[in-house]
């Protein structure tokens, strides 16, 4: 390609790939265009992009925002796969992705808030509860207490009121017999 036209292309990857703060790279080598279709859809259904790129093109790109590592990850027909929550959910889609396309999906590595990730690390990270889940388990830990201390009111209340109901009729038998 002309120098002109890879300088255009390069421009395009930095505009793209200038707010990201996550990534997964993938190896697309076995992958036929049906295969590479069905995953583009899943992935835009959970608002995720995949990116085919030109390997050299793309490391220039990477090389001036400063995340060279990331270009040395690349090799082979490679995309970069992008959005979502972030590399945790992109994460487990892929290699969802990879079981279900018996291993011809390849992670090469990923990048997550600043940290350069191998392909057992974003693995690793696939398994790892997402941010969804870190909630709900927040939520649940601090809600548990607060229901069983509502329940515990609940009954001294609920006693209370028979104590009192109680106090009331031995009050009206007293004052009925006297």
């Amino acid at each position: 390609m002309s120098k002109l036209v890879n300088n255009s292309i390069i421009d395009g990857f930095d505009a793209e790939f200038g707010t990201l703060t996550s990534c997964v790279l993938v190896g697309t080598v076995g992958l036929n265009v049906a295969q590479t279709t069905a995953l583009r859809s899943k992935l835009r259904g959970k608002n995720m992009r995949m990116r085919m790129v030109k390997n050299s093109l793309a490391s220039v790109s990477f090389k001036r925002r400063g995340l060279e590592p990331i270009g040395g990850m690349l090799s082979g027909p490679s995309a970069i796969v992008f959005g979502g929550e972030g590399a945790n959910e992109v994460a487990k889609v892929l290699l969802e992705a990879k079981v279900a396309l018996k291993n011809k999906l390849v992670l090469h590595g990923g990048w997550s808030e600043g940290e350069f990730l191998n392909s057992a690390e974003v693995e690793a990270l696939s398994k790892a509860p997402g941010r969804t889940e870190l909630l709900s388990m927040m939520l649940g830990a601090i809600g548990g207490p607060l229901t069983g201390m509502a329940a515990q009111f609940n009954g001294l209340f609920n006693e209370m009121h028979g104590l009192i109901e109680a106090l009331e009729k031995s009050k009206e038998t007293e004052g009925a017999a006297a």
